[in-house]
């Protein structure tokens, strides 16, 4: 939710995530509201989960301030810190992207609340 009140959604139909250590996100493209057109969280495809003590190469996590499947460290973050709603936060990789963000839906203003929902659609047998 924005912090206007305005409120957006994506739905995405094959979204798993692979074994630990690195729990690499494989997801196709969102349809919804939110606007992910490659820029949403479809651009974080094939990444691996990110945080303080297990970075990526650009320290994402810790510039953004908070882990999340990054790619660039850019584009949705909804795991960063929480700032007043509707600001740019002055911090992160590049300016606004440590706030809790999803540009495709409101660009770089830190957003009031999120929320995933996750549902299991078939049972995978583990070998």
């Amino acid at each position: 939710m924005a912090a206007n009140g305005s409120t957006a959604y994506e739905v995405f139909q094959n979204f798993t995530l692979s074994a630990a250590p690195y729990y690499k996100l494989q997801i196709n493209q969102g349809k919804g509201s939110a606007g992910d057109s490659g820029n949403g969280l479809s651009f974080h495809q094939g990444y691996s989960f990110s945080t303080f003590d297990n970075d990526d190469a650009h320290s994402c996590s810790k510039k953004n301030h908070g882990a999340w499947w990054y790619h660039q460290c850019s584009h949705v973050n909804l795991n960063g810190r929480y700032v007043t709603p509707g600001t740019v936060s002055p911090g992160g990789f590049s300016r606004g992207e440590d706030g809790i963000i999803y540009d495709n839906f409101i660009f770089r203003e830190s957003l009031k609340e999120t929320k995933m929902m996750f549902r299991r659609v078939k049972t995978l047998k583990m070998e």
